[in-house]
């Protein structure tokens, strides 16, 4: 990568640090309250067109260009529908999203995560591997840039990373979790050096077994994060003092963990949690039919009345109905985004883990393919699909197997809640089943690896 694009990219990432270090501080409660003010004036503001200045004139057979048999089934339809957004609001913001210090007493900080000391990697000769290119390695979050030939860098296991094993001889056990000397008696992982295996003559072998070759000869390969986030060293809480419950987040605008944290919200002015993403979901399914009938009503009946004789147009429809086809393309992208996440398991946190990661291997693969090798790079993805499994599938710690388990996992086992902001989903955010196919730690590991029925 060229000098320019490297200040470029480090300018970016020194801009995330400086946004997030201003997010640090906990938001007063008004700030924190206020965009909730605005929706409620909103949502009051919308209903006060519709029926004062819509329907109620058209029952009143003030206007020529609605019947009054219109008028009475438009706002018969208009209450219930708001009705049940207003009910799903409502919901989403006095329950709360579960916060860990409810749940988990205050501890102690565990003994820190030890490091392996960095062991530099052997390499083929320059001969094979061409010239010195400065690329990317991979590296979650800020990307340290090197320039030892290879695509990508050095792999996490070559990087100077956590290790949950202690560097003492003796075992210890703390939070369920054994600790012993792995660490020291575990030696770095070498390339291989012996010839490539031969093959009968066959033309798609010879060439499948090339291209292989050619891979890793360029240390192009899939290289999972390996931070142990299931150890409680990893989430311990230094501002709340305690240990984190599976996938739960310290919020910096709320000041406190979250449990099963998804994101802050300022519309409903707290965060999105294990107890509230239900109705989060119900209300964005509500809004989103709600507005997308109040829209449809008022546009056709506006068009009629510009075109009637004499006719008059009403500004607070017309701002009504620039209001409802905003918040209709908002909250229906909402609801469709949280719907795909309930399916792979996921939350909004968790996804952009992933994203990075494909981002990264895309990156990669650019920078030894070319934008237009797009037959080597499906070949190469392809490869390490069968090798390790699909990002956010199979590469998902809380990937539960199937969409439907997801679903009902947030939304409940009942149908009647997964329209109306009644009842509650299986999970308690407190405890997760993890993915067989990650060791105890929370790293994935290959397919070869995994327990014998899931490979």
């Amino acid at each position: 990568m060229s000098p320019i694009c490297r200040i470029v990219e480090d300018a970016k990432y020194q801009t995330r640090e400086k946004r997030a270090a201003r997010r640090a501080k906990q938001q007063p409660w008004i700030v924190l309250k206020l965009m909730v003010f605005i929706t409620a004036a909103i949502m009051i503001y919308g209903a006060y067109v519709y029926i004062a200045r819509f329907c109620v004139p058209g029952i009143r057979r003030e206007h020529a260009f609605i019947s009054r048999g219109a008028s009475i089934v438009m706002l018969v339809v208009f209450c219930p529908l708001y009705f049940w957004m207003l009910w799903a609001y409502i919901m989403v913001v006095v329950v709360s999203p579960g916060y860990a210090r409810d749940h988990v007493p205050r501890s102690p900080q565990p003994p820190p995560l030890p490091q392996i000391p960095f062991v530099p990697p052997i390499r083929p000769p320059p001969s094979l591997t061409g010239p010195n290119t400065d690329v990317e390695s991979g590296a979650m979050g800020n990307p340290a840039r090197i320039g030892d030939g290879s695509i990508g860098g050095p792999s996490y296991e070559e990087m100077s990373i956590h290790n949950p094993r202690p560097l003492h001889d003796s075992n210890e056990t703390h939070e369920g979790v054994t600790y012993n000397n792995y660490a020291m008696n575990s030696s770095p992982v070498l390339a291989s050096t012996s010839p490539p295996p031969q093959t009968d003559g066959n033309w798609a072998e010879d060439k499948d077994l090339d291209f292989r070759i050619r891979m890793s000869m360029m240390h192009i390969e899939r290289r999972p994060p390996t931070n142990p986030v299931l150890l409680p060293a990893y989430r311990y809480c230094t501002r709340d003092e305690l240990i984190k419950p599976y996938r739960a987040h310290h919020c910096s605008a709320c000041g406190t963990c979250v449990l099963k944290y998804d994101h802050h919200c300022p519309w409903i002015g707290q965060c999105v949690g294990a107890r509230n993403h239900k109705f989060f979901i119900n209300f964005n399914q509500a809004t989103a039919v709600f507005t997308a009938y109040t829209f449809a009503t008022l546009l056709t009946y506006t068009i009629r009345a510009a075109k009637a004789p004499g006719g008059d147009l009403d500004a607070q429809q017309i701002v009504a109905i620039a209001l409802s086809a905003l918040f209709f393309i908002f909250s229906a992208t909402l609801f469709v985004t949280h719907v795909r996440l309930l399916y792979l398991s996921q939350t909004t946190v968790e996804a952009m883990y992933d994203r990075s990661m494909k981002e990264r291997e895309g990156h990669i693969l650019n920078d030894a393919f070319g934008l237009c090798g797009f037959i080597e790079k499906i070949r190469v993805q392809r490869l390490w699909d069968a090798e390790w499994g699909r990002i956010g599938r199979e590469g998902n710690l809380w990937w539960l197997g199937s969409g439907r388990k997801g679903w009902e996992d947030v939304m409940g086992d009942w149908w009647v809640g997964w329209i109306f902001p009644v009842g509650r989903g299986l999970s308690d955010g407190l405890n997760y089943t993890t993915n067989p196919r990650f060791d105890e730690t929370g790293r994935w590991r290959k397919r070869k690896e995994w327990p014998v029925g899931l490979q």
